[in-house]
């Protein structure tokens, strides 16, 4: 059976400042933003069964702002520490400890990790994902577990500015 994995980075965030770095909000431009992507994902059957979610405060602020504007339950949001300083592996591992049941996965995370993984899965090129960006991966005849590098196709990248 076929999977979804979109990955989005988290939106527009205050400017780092001598505070702690998790700790940083969402703009009121970052709000607008995650919840210009929420509309646009009504009409793109977006409907993950999880969304795995870094525990940083501006990752939590997307997802808040992201299932309220989908209208969906914020019970499908799971919270991961290992999230937010991931590395390439990390969210690998992450990915690839997955339960089957779900076919439909979202992680918001954090660049320039969240680019990587989208590259390193497709093995195309992505670029520079902007704040609030999601990427759309398809994965044909896998089970999560069996996901690796380049065994994902790159189906389309979306920014809400663009």
């Amino acid at each position: 059976m076929s999977k979804t994995l979109y990955l989005i980075r988290h939106s527009y965030a205050e400017k780092p400042s001598g505070n702690n770095d998790e700790q940083r909000h969402l703009t009121l431009e970052g709000q607008s933003t995650v919840r210009a992507l929420g509309r646009h994902l009504i009409n793109q059957n977006f409907n993950p069964d999880i969304i795995l979610c870094s525990s940083s405060v501006r990752t939590r602020e997307t997802a808040v702002n992201l299932v309220e504007e989908l209208e969906i339950s914020e019970q499908v949001v799971e919270y991961k520490d290992i999230i937010y300083n991931a590395s390439v592996r990390e969210l690998l591992q992450v990915l690839n400890e997955l339960s089957e049941n779900h076919n439909e996965v979202a992680i918001i995370g954090h660049n320039p990790t969240i680019t990587f993984f989208g590259e390193y899965l497709s093995n195309s090129i992505i670029g520079n994902m902007e704040p609030a960006g999601i990427v759309t991966i398809k994965i044909d005849k896998l089970n999560w577990s069996e996901v690796s590098q380049g065994t994902g196709i790159f189906e389309s990248y979306y920014h809400p500015n663009h």
